[in-house]
């Protein structure tokens, strides 16, 4: 058994999807924060270390191969200072910062070490003699170094090294993208719970439109409406709106074609099963072949009736299709050469004359369907031996198809009701249920035509059919 497909749900998927993306660009515009940050504290303590170096530059300038006398107390004193004040690392001091430990410099002249700060190694660190900075690693540590080499007074060249423990610039970096990252964090859980409160509420009319759409019964088929209409919701209920309409006229099809049909077959049956009782009592062989023949011309005129239900049936379908460019020639002679074998049987001639090609704007079923039941008329009433002619023409605006008959005239009585539904002129030589001509008028309508009736078409016979339909010019009638 292959697996029913579950259904997703939009609502959900928006919701995961809205929340994700917005999570994404979160967490880009953190990047891009914590970049244009460290860029930036790079450069402030860079630009630091350079000052430093130039204003100790200019006082070690001054102390020839040895400093004074009270530094290393001096400088030490200091330290000592700073940390017996400072109540932990983020505390100031009178003398300076604690974080003073993580810094320091190296004085040399020519080859030789001739100052230090009391926290910086005892060798020299540089790993180059080129002025500038670098990144060293000493004691086990990295440190952003700064040299600067410059000559003395005496013409001896010195070089002032100062160095920032890069663990400094690493925690400075990390405390800003905690500070940043860490609310737009907080943010998502609340982001979330605010896109499922709007995505719900727009979803609201949704909602309403499924819980109508349940509640109606089947026999329901009114237009349904939203309360709160949106741009979204609006085609798709009117698309449903239409939906119901052509149900609705379905539903009225079929009830009309079960009455019609419950109404043509039931007097038909019954002359059969009546026919048949007398058959089966018939005393003679008379009786019983008299019985026997009005059955089967009971089963004929019902096959009629059945085959006109079906037509109407046809016709009905078709009314809201969409109509396309014919040519009606061929479906005339497809028609004709259908009908030719039961015109055979009656001596009759049948024709077509006129244009080779004639477009019409319709739907070829209700086309053949009318062309049939016009000829199919002409045929079954004009009588033996009779001609019929199927003649095409066109006018500047219009293509006509007109079916003649040489059969006697139809009287003024049965002109007056030919197309009404149900009506059965010539019940003597008639077998059908009376819909044939109404369903030719129902189909010249529906195709914005007309029809006339000539009787007599000659001087005292004959009978014509004539179907004036508007021209379509662009297909070139000729």
């Amino acid at each position: 058994m292959r697996n029913k497909q579950r259904p997703h749900s939009i609502k959900r998927h928006l919701t995961f999807s809205t929340v994700c993306v917005v999570g994404v660009l979160m967490f880009v515009s953190w990047l891009l924060v914590y970049s244009e940050a460290r860029h930036e504290i790079n450069e402030v303590y860079d630009a630091r270390l350079g000052q430093s170096a130039k204003t100790l530059a200019l006082s070690v300038m001054s102390w020839g191969d040895q400093p004074p006398d009270n530094f290393t107390q001096s400088y030490t004193h200091w330290l000592n200072a700073i940390t017996a004040n400072a109540k932990n690392d983020d505390t100031t001091t009178p003398f300076g910062h604690p974080y003073e430990d993580n810094l320091f410099f190296q004085y040399r002249v020519n080859d030789a070490l001739v100052a230090k700060s009391p926290t910086a190694p005892a060798q020299w660190i540089a790993t180059s003699d080129n002025p500038g900075f670098d990144m060293v690693t000493a004691a086990g540590e990295q440190w952003r170094t700064f040299l600067l080499v410059f000559t003395l007074p005496d013409k001896r060249q010195a070089s002032l090294l100062v160095a920032e423990k890069e663990a400094i610039r690493q925690e400075l970096m990390t405390e800003v993208s905690l500070t940043i990252g860490l609310p737009q964090l907080l943010l998502i859980p609340l982001l979330a719970v605010i896109v499922v409160v709007l995505v719900s509420r727009a979803f609201r009319p949704l909602g309403e439109l499924k819980e109508t759409i349940a509640a109606r019964s089947v026999d329901n088929l009114d237009h349904i409406h939203v309360s709160q209409p949106t741009v979204e919701l609006s085609p798709l209920v009117k698309q449903i709106n239409y939906l119901f309409s052509q149900l609705n006229n379905a539903w009225v099809r079929e009830k009309r074609l079960v009455s019609t049909a419950a109404h043509e077959l039931k007097t038909p049956l019954a002359v059969l099963r009546l026919n048949a009782e007398n058959a089966l009592s018939a005393t003679t062989e008379a009786e019983r072949d008299n019985d026997l023949t009005n059955i089967l011309n009971g089963i004929d005129r019902t096959d009629r009736v059945i085959q006109q239900l079906l037509m109407l049936s046809r016709v009905e379908q078709q009314k809201n299709t969409e109509v396309t460019q014919v040519d009606i020639v061929p479906l005339l002679r497809e028609q004709i050469a259908a009908l030719a074998p039961m015109a055979l049987t009656q001596q009759q001639s049948i024709e077509l004359e006129g244009q080779e090609s004639l477009w019409v704007k319709g739907h070829p079923v209700m086309l053949s369907v009318l062309f049939t039941n016009l000829i199919d008329n002409a045929i079954r009433y004009a009588g033996k031996g009779a001609s019929i002619s199927v003649i095409t023409s066109h006018s500047a605006n219009t293509v006509v198809v007109e079916v003649i008959d040489s059969g006697d005239a139809i009287s003024d009585e049965i002109k007056s009701r030919i197309f009404d539904k149900f009506f059965r002129g010539h019940t003597e030589k008639g077998d059908g249920a009376g819909l044939g001509m109404s369903i030719v008028k129902d189909i010249v309508e529906q195709h914005h035509a007309s029809i006339m009736i000539q009787s007599p078409y000659f001087s005292d016979y004959g009978n014509g059919f004539t179907v004036t339909f508007p021209m379509v010019s662009e297909c070139g009638n000729t």
